[in-house]
């Protein structure tokens, strides 16, 4: 399966932000950074930024999901975690990859009547992923910790976030993509 432009964009919203979010700045500012490190990095852990920009479809679900009053978050995710917690992933067919908390910085632009204001947030993402049979079977960011605004704001984000059905779809799409492709490199390998 052919990963698109769109998976990836939610890949970085979740999965790889599970797979890879850190507390440190790091110098990546391209999201291929954060693939290519990924799939063939060698070092101990895995580190960049990943910025997080929604498609129009999913701002207008943002927008849908929050009765009008978020219009767009535009985020960027420190990555850093241990490669050999993400390459569990592939030992272990039966496995629930629960990736540590890690923080995530956005600029999340409201709208109140005529009133549009952009705040500064930030959160964490824990994304868990459970496998059955070497496949991803269900998926969540685990967005928490949100502060910079109030909870009746950010209840809606994070409960969108966690449970929208695009974003878990998105995530297991293009975590089984990733995983079958590091199973085919391991078995040419070989």
């Amino acid at each position: 399966m052919a990963v698109s432009r769109r998976s990836a964009s939610l890949f970085a919203a979740t999965v790889i932000v599970g797979f890879c979010i850190a507390s440190l700045p790091a110098s990546a500012a391209d999201p291929r950074d954060c693939f290519e490190d990924l799939q063939r990095g060698t070092s101990p852990e895995i580190v960049c930024n990943f910025p997080v920009v929604p498609s129009e479809k999913e701002r207008a679900e943002l927008e849908k999901q929050t009765k009008g009053y978020v219009k767009n978050a535009n985020c960027t995710v420190a990555i850093r975690i241990d490669r050999a917690l993400i390459m569990s992933v592939l030992a272990n067919p039966d496995h629930v990859f629960q990736a540590p908390p890690q923080p995530v910085q956005c600029n999340v632009t409201t709208q109140l009547r005529k009133d549009v204001a952009t705040t500064p947030i930030k959160g964490t993402f824990a994304p868990r992923v459970v496998f059955k049979g070497g496949e991803a079977v269900e998926a969540s960011p685990g967005m928490a910790n949100v502060e910079g605004v109030s909870r009746v704001l950010s209840w809606p984000v994070v409960t969108y976030v966690n449970n929208g059905g695009m974003v878990r779809k998105g995530m297991l799409q293009v975590v089984n993509a990733w995983v079958q492709h590091m199973r085919k490199q391991q078995q040419a390998a070989r």
